[in-house]
């Protein structure tokens, strides 16, 4: 089970964003310049890249299977999944900017950016073997509608990696772990991996079904 953390035991830099996110309200939650310039930074970049490469190396995956990166900003995350696990990859970003960026990069065969909204997935159901999120539903106001997407497009046996800031109680706009746990039964999701580390909660679920 999950262990119950108090809001200071966060961590003032977590708390300060989940804070400064809800008060944002139902606005559009994109990032600013301020935090693309910190989220874009190449260490920073390379953190996120190695915690993906670790979850995804957690699910029963085989090369030439499809993955879905969601909120992949500047790619750095998907071009190593790519690399490493010789999947069939596509990143999504709703912001144009992050996109172009990330296709400045080396061209890799298996490897595809596209300009995308999470709650409007523009790929048919069960197009996907494995989709992954990493630190983008505290972006999205409508955090619940973009897991729905994001379960529809992945095929049933297949693998849903989310990862985030999440509290156990949090205003509607935020993740909370109990309206994750909501969403994920509603969505046929079931847990096979949780870790928590201060604010961020890595959860993968199976879908059902095969």
């Amino acid at each position: 089970m999950e262990k119950k953390l108090k809001l200071p035991a966060l961590g003032l830099a977590a708390g300060a964003t989940l804070a400064l996110l809800a008060a944002r309200g139902e606005r559009d939650m994109r990032m600013s310049a301020v935090e693309k310039y910190f989220v874009n930074r190449p260490g920073h970049a390379a953190n996120v890249a190695r915690h993906a490469l670790d979850l995804v190396a957690r699910t029963p995956i085989e090369k030439g299977e499809a993955y879905l990166d969601v909120g992949c900003g500047t790619g750095a995350a998907a071009r190593e999944v790519a690399a490493r696990f010789g999947l069939r990859v596509t990143g999504v970003d709703i912001d144009p900017a992050q996109i172009a960026e990330a296709a400045r990069g080396l061209a890799q065969p298996n490897l595809t950016f596209l300009t995308m909204d999470a709650t409007r997935l523009a790929f048919p159901n069960a197009s996907f073997d494995v989709v992954a999120t990493s630190k983008a539903t505290h972006h999205i106001p409508d955090w619940e509608r973009a897991i729905a997407e994001m379960a529809r497009v992945l095929r049933p046996g297949g693998h849903l990696i989310y990862s985030d800031l999440v509290l156990p109680v949090a205003p509607r706009q935020l993740p909370s772990s109990s309206r994750l746990e909501a969403v994920a039964k509603r969505h046929g999701l079931i847990e096979v991996y949780r870790a928590r580390s201060f604010a961020v909660l890595d959860l993968i679920w199976r879908k059902s079904g095969s």
